[in-house]
């Protein structure tokens, strides 16, 4: 039986074709995808959800009708023959997310006890409405491997909004056995690590050590911080701040601010020591970015897990809801204090 999606639920936008296609590869399902990004500007099927789902093709057997761009309508055909291909190569031929590209595949990556990889050629590293590859890296990365799943990420050439060109490997290991994922207790925070990455274009106008040290003198932290700055050959000029906070229970939580053309170098210091400010002073141990990451793996993994995050935004609702249509487990939220806790439960 083909089970009908209507796309434009929620916040009607690209994680719901990413996520649905994981999930139909996940479970072996048939699926139809309709009104796909309907309520966006440039609505239907973009350049990154094209290559998502081209990653997924070439690692389950899925078939696909109606993958191209600009397409609100997408039929997902699950495949009876057992797939061996262990790598995926897709081609960002824009500035589309490298992150959330490779954000299927990770779902995806949580079903299979096999080495999985995606070669990532084109896309960027860092763009205005994805997370940064070292916050996906330091944060999601780290978060799942206590759920033993590891991941690794070697970034060969970094890609900045207009043209892209960015180079990524990114490996998933295989795991035997997934553990729940318990992060309730925020714990202290030990130690800070600042990613302030820069164009070469950039270099003679110090725009990466600008970055953090606008951060640094507008957020006081009182705990040891460790600042790479690295400047390095791209198609187009930019930057990107990305903070990290490792707490002493394992947790982690972090932000990420991009640089544009009408942002100097300070005030991208000073948004991200604002969003850097309320992520700490909240008790939670998740961050609001991480916590629709771990929601497909929260639900994948056969014990119950659970988490508590700063707030509940718009994608962690859509992702919970595409969870349950898939995956038929209680997923319950409760209001906290000055936080919320997502329980899955199995």
């Amino acid at each position: 039986m083909t089970k009908i999606l209507d796309c434009s639920i929620g916040e009607g936008g690209g994680s719901i074709v990413r996520i649905s296609v994981a999930l139909a590869a996940t479970t072996a399902s048939s699926l139809k995808l309709i009104n796909i990004r309907s309520k966006r500007t440039n609505p239907g099927l973009r350049a990154q959800h094209l290559e998502a789902i081209s990653a997924i093709r070439q690692l389950s057997g899925l078939s696909f009708t109606g993958s191209h761009i600009g397409s609100q309508n997408l039929d997902v055909h699950p495949s009876n023959e057992l797939q061996e291909e262990n790598k995926a190569i897709v081609n960002i031929k824009t500035a589309g997310s490298v992150a959330l590209v490779a954000q299927a595949v990770l779902y995806y990556a949580f079903s299979q006890r096999r080495n999985l990889s995606l070669e990532v050629i084109g896309g960027a590293t860092h763009g205005k409405w994805a997370p940064s590859i070292e916050y996906v890296e330091h944060v999601t990365h780290a978060l799942l491997k206590s759920m033993n799943k590891n991941i690794r990420q070697k970034i060969k050439q970094y890609g900045f909004y207009p043209k892209g060109g960015a180079k990524c490997l990114i490996e998933f290991q295989s795991h035997d056995n997934l553990s729940p994922l318990s992060m309730v207790e925020k714990g202290k925070l030990e130690e800070i690590e600042v990613f302030s990455i820069a164009s070469d274009y950039l270099a003679k106008r110090k725009v990466a050590e600008r970055q953090i040290n606008t951060f640094i003198k507008d957020a006081k932290p009182s705990v040891n911080i460790i600042s790479n700055i690295q400047y390095t050959n791209t198609l187009s000029s930019g930057s990107g701040l990305t903070i990290i906070n490792r707490y002493s229970n394992g947790s982690r939580k972090g932000c990420f601010v991009p640089g544009e053309r009408n942002l100097s170098s300070e005030q991208v210091g000073k948004i991200c020591s604002t969003k850097w400010s309320n992520i700490e002073r909240s008790k939670a141990a998740v961050d609001e970015y991480a916590a629709d990451q771990l929601i497909v793996p929260m639900a994948l993994c056969e014990e119950e897990s659970e988490i508590t995050v700063d707030k509940i935004t718009n994608h962690t609702k859509t992702n919970i809801e595409l969870v349950k249509s898939f995956i038929h487990t209680p997923i319950e939220i409760k209001k906290e204090d000055d936080f919320f806790r997502i329980s899955v439960n199995h």
